[in-house]
């Protein structure tokens, strides 16, 4: 497994020196004043260390500093405004006495089958945490080396914190920091659900996306995201489900999931894992983890365009986390340890 180590600085110079490798090449980029200034005025102000980070980026690639940070700030706005909408997946959690179970099925093109990593994150004077990431695997299921770079989709920290995205169906956004480096921002900072949810208080959100958090006390939360505002849900009676349509009462006025993709499955996935977990809720335990996220269901996705390149079955309260691969093939599975 990769580790990237030191301040961020120097991480930044470990994951440039690999794109070099890989032929990325920053040359063609332009910059768009109107996004790149939005941008960098919230990255100044909320993570500065990432700034840093990609400076590191620059120097290691020996490409002009400016082109790699507008790259790098603003393409989560940029494939946003590309509105493409195939985007899925499913987290869960249940609380019994058994202890706090978290599932989650990552759901993407078909190409990231081949390009999603897991690799380690020490960053001086804050949580390490081991990250997966799919590499920036373009909307087309390009796996051209030179295109792929890090950023972390799902990670838990040696805190025992746990936070995964799942894709949010709005029309709005704003200039603030990109979910994907939100993850990592928060999983360095925060050791509990509650210290998560209160940065979001102080932290804006470029594009709309869901947050599912999980702690080792076995407290879970959900943000709902629309980029302007944000609402947190708890777990009803022990559960807890987030697919790809708000939840919330007054967020789920602005969906817009069945407008812009009508034949989108986010509620066929949402009950379909409510009943399966209802049906041994008080039993439940690890090994129903990736019963539920397995492939005879909806929440297993395999159509054209998207489907399931990761699931991830996760103890909190006992500290066990899995991911699993190849579900339609040969299923392979590995235990992620933070070292």
């Amino acid at each position: 497994m990769r580790s990237f180590r030191g301040d961020n600085y120097q991480i930044g110079k470990q994951k440039g020196e690999i794109y070099k490798r890989n032929g990325m090449d920053f040359s063609s980029v332009k910059i768009d004043t109107k996004y790149y200034t939005g941008q960098l005025q919230a990255y100044k102000k909320y993570y500065p260390e990432m700034l840093d980070e990609l400076e590191g980026v620059a120097e290691a690639c020996e490409f002009d500093k400016e082109k790699i940070i507008y790259r790098f700030i603003t393409g989560e706005i940029r494939f946003y405004l590309s509105r493409l909408k195939k985007q899925a997946c499913t987290i869960f959690g249940v609380q019994n006495n058994n202890g706090c179970f978290v599932g989650r099925n990552y759901d993407w093109s078909h190409a990231a089958d081949k390009t999603f990593e897991v690799y380690e994150v020490h960053t001086s004077g804050k949580n390490n945490l081991i990250a997966v990431s799919d590499m920036g695997i373009g909307p087309g299921g390009e796996t051209d080396k030179s295109q792929l770079n890090y950023y972390e989709d799902d990670a838990i920290n040696s805190k025992g914190l746990f936070i995964g995205l799942t894709y949010a169906y709005n029309d709005k956004w704003s200039f603030g920091i990109s979910n994907l480096h939100m993850i990592r921002f928060l999983s360095e900072r925060c050791s509990t659900v509650d210290e998560a949810l209160a940065l979001f208080k102080e932290i804006p959100i470029c594009c709309p996306k869901n947050y599912f958090i999980a702690d080792k006390s076995g407290k879970m939360g959900v943000v709902e995201h629309t980029s302007k505002r944000f609402k947190v849900l708890y777990p009803n009676k022990g559960v807890l489900i987030q697919t790809n349509h708000y939840i919330d009462k007054d967020l789920s006025e602005e969906d817009l999931v069945l407008e812009q993709v009508p034949y989108h499955n986010t509620f066929l996935r949402y009950y379909e894992t409510l009943q399966k977990i209802n049906l041994d809720k008080e039993n439940f335990g690890f090994a129903n983890i990736i019963k539920i996220l397995g492939l005879k269901s909806y929440i297993y996705q395999n159509f054209p365009g998207v489907k399931t390149n990761w699931s991830l079955a996760l103890d909190m309260t006992r500290g066990i986390y899995k991911i699993y691969w190849n579900l339609q093939s040969k299923m392979e599975t590995a235990s992620l340890v933070i070292n």
